[in-house]
């Protein structure tokens, strides 16, 4: 219930109208930092699946790497992919995976992306990732262009890592919610910047 009152005061101090209310379980306090975002707004998958359909106007945007996207698969209800990061070909032996490079068209695709919806920097945005880390950096990159109601989906698709490194403990795909592999030409990243 805490939660839910600091995503109403977050609302109310952000002069967000009445209708606009989304409402979180997560505890802030909860959340690691790499989490944490600037405007403090966050959602488990289940959050986001029931303000989703109490409000399919809702901006959903998947900001994974469109190959990781292609592999894993992601939320039905997407209206589109706009990496955060996209993959390169340098392995880093220190986290055994290979290097991301920054989007730089990022916040650009994201103005596109709201213009087709017809939603301004005000209207609400879901972003997930993998497990809520890049979503969250992505999320501050988008606060610090202007947007006001962006909200880290703080699980992300897969979820986060059990004892045995495993990513089964929580996410979109692990609670059981809509997804899939198949992207519809609207989904796809618009590259073009």
């Amino acid at each position: 219930m805490k939660s839910l009152a600091v995503a109403v005061a977050g609302c109310l101090l952000l002069g967000l109208p009445a209708s606009a209310e989304i409402l979180s379980s997560v505890d802030p306090g909860l959340l690691p930092d790499r989490k944490h975002t600037r405007l403090g707004l966050y959602l488990t998958a289940e959050d986001a699946a029931a303000a989703l359909a109490a409000d399919p106007g809702i901006v959903f945007v998947d900001a994974r790497d469109p190959i990781e996207i292609a592999f894993v698969g992601h939320p039905e209800p997407i209206d589109a992919i706009v990496p955060f990061q996209t993959a390169t070909l340098e392995f880093d032996a220190g986290s055994g995976e290979y290097r991301m490079a920054p989007n730089p068209g990022f916040v650009t695709q994201v103005d596109a992306l709201m213009a087709r919806e017809r939603r301004g920097r005000d209207d609400p945005v879901f972003l997930i990732c993998r497990s809520g880390n890049r979503s969250a950096e992505a999320a501050d990159a988008l606060a610090a262009a202007g947007y006001t109601n962006v909200w880290n989906l703080v699980e992300g698709f897969e979820g986060d890592r059990d004892t045995s490194g495993k990513r089964t403990l929580d996410g979109w795909r692990n609670a059981g919610l809509p997804w899939t592999y198949t992207l519809t030409p609207e989904q796809a990243w618009p590259r073009a910047e």
